[in-house]
């Protein structure tokens, strides 16, 4: 139940942006507003807010830390390399499908839920994964969404990643969080307000943006929606899961971050693709998809777990 009570929120506000958007209150013109708000400052607001408010990791955290990111990464390349490859999916879809595929939603969901199943004490940790995610994995997932909206190759594309405001506001957070410092209380509160307001904005942009285009995922859209759904839903935490027991990674580190990795889709991987009109349809979708799913997998991984 308490599972459920976290995710039936993010499906009433998509609700509000989908009928906003079926009635012709939100259109593409305002959808793209509300997309550019939280691309620009909600979501790196509340990155900045979340990472700054969490302590370090100790040191008995990195390898842990570095098995998660190796095997997040890799499932990227991977996802990446298939897409390239496979006869079913465009050119558009293989840029877009490693970060729909990999990117959780760890900031909103995972984290929190996590301190519910396996107690307060891996809060700390929750939120260094949260960072892993949204530098390191955003980073190189942004990069290669990017070579799907221009003539970039890899090395251009990563060279552009640190511009991203996604990323310089989880590398800003993490900042905060290592050096103990706090922004001035005018500042601080400012902060916390507009963080406040990045994930209803882009759930409102999530559902109008179905709204306007209709729910259900066209036929040619299915191969590349279950690829993407498979490989976050079930894959990723399989592997994080299997790797950090060989690992020899303690109980509550493995579960912590294998609880983690099963995290559906994350709404700003949806805000992200719609900001480089990459694939933004199929993002949506996988966010949509993978919510309703996850409430399946994440309670029968969360119940494994505990």
């Amino acid at each position: 139940m308490d599972l459920i009570a976290r995710i039936a929120p993010f499906f009433a506000i998509i609700a509000a942006g989908a009928l906003a958007g079926r009635i012709g209150l939100l259109n593409a013109r305002l959808g793209g507003w509300l997309s550019a708000y939280t691309f620009w400052i909600g979501f790196p607001a509340l990155l900045i807010r979340w990472l700054g408010d969490a302590p370090p990791p100790d040191s008995g955290q990195a390898l842990a830390l570095l098995v998660y990111a190796g095997v997040m990464a890799g499932l990227i390349l991977a996802v990446w390399a298939l897409g390239r490859r496979a006869g079913f999916v465009g050119a558009e879809a293989a840029a877009g499908l490693p970060m729909v595929s990999v990117v959780g939603n760890t900031a909103f969901l995972g984290a929190p839920l996590a301190a519910a199943v396996l107690g307060a004490s891996v809060r700390p940790l929750a939120a260094t994964l949260v960072a892993v995610d949204f530098i390191l994995l955003m980073g190189l997932a942004i990069a290669i969404l990017q070579t799907g909206a221009a003539s970039l190759g890899i090395g251009a594309a990563l060279r552009r990643v640190l511009a991203n405001p996604t990323v310089l506001g989880a590398a800003a957070g993490l900042a905060l969080s290592v050096t103990g410092l706090r922004l001035p209380g005018p500042a601080d509160e400012g902060l916390s307000l507009l963080a406040a307001t990045a994930s209803p904005v882009a759930l409102v942009a999530l559902g109008g943006l179905i709204g306007r285009e209709g729910g259900l995922p066209a036929r040619r859209d299915l191969p590349p929606l279950g690829l993407a759904l498979g490989a976050k839903l079930l894959l990723a935490p399989l592997l994080v899961w299997l790797a950090l027991g060989l690992a020899g990674a303690s109980p509550d580190i493995r579960a912590t971050a294998t609880l983690l990795a099963a995290c559906p889709t994350a709404v700003n991987v949806f805000i992200q693709t719609r900001a480089f009109g990459v694939f933004a349809r199929g993002a949506a979708e996988a966010v949509i998809a993978g919510t309703v799913l996850s409430a399946l997998t994440l309670t029968l991984i969360a119940h494994f777990l505990s």
